[in-house]
């Protein structure tokens, strides 16, 4: 198959594509039906609402009790998932949890095991990443104070990579 750069062929592309009926079962904002956003929450599934409804209605009804009673019990929720991202990641049920937000683990990685010494202080993240983990960074150097604007190094991965080599990176 040769690219086009034409309307024709995109819609033969979408007539064809195996997983266009899967488009129906999501939300597409009004102010933008096309949606090229795959980071961070992307498109809203139509069945979403249902099962947050099911949550808010447990919680009405059952409270605080809700962690333990229910059609889905709370307190093991993060049981749910783990099979499935334990492949993904390639580690054993006993060494996976699904929890929290990545910035909120960053946060609690860092508490943990950020130790800074007087030859080894620095922290280095990729670029662009996302602000709220840019922010847990900063936060973690402010507490052990040091400065941000010294002491954070942000790297960029080469052009046309997909990670970068130890001997890219310029020590400061």
């Amino acid at each position: 198959m040769n690219f086009e750069s034409s309307k024709s062929f995109a819609n033969e592309l979408d007539k064809n594509d195996v997983l266009g009926s899967l488009k129906e079962k999501f939300n597409f904002p009004i102010s933008n039906p096309i949606y090229l956003c795959g980071h961070s929450l992307g498109l809203q599934p139509k069945s979403a609402n249902k099962f947050v409804k099911i949550e808010l209605d447990a919680w009405a009804e059952l409270g605080v009790d809700g962690h333990m009673n229910g059609e889905n019990p709370w307190f093991d929720y993060h049981t749910l998932l783990t099979n499935q991202m334990s492949k993904i990641v390639g580690s054993k049920n006993t060494e996976t949890v699904v929890m929290n937000s990545l910035t909120t683990n960053l946060h609690m990685l860092m508490i943990s095991f950020f130790r800074p010494t007087k030859d080894k202080y620095k922290i280095m993240i990729d670029t662009p990443a996302f602000p709220s983990d840019k922010y847990a960074v900063q936060s973690q150097l402010k507490l052990h104070e040091l400065d941000p604007e010294k002491d954070l190094i942000e790297i960029s991965t080469p052009a046309g990579t997909k990670n970068f080599e130890i001997k890219d990176v310029k020590y400061i």
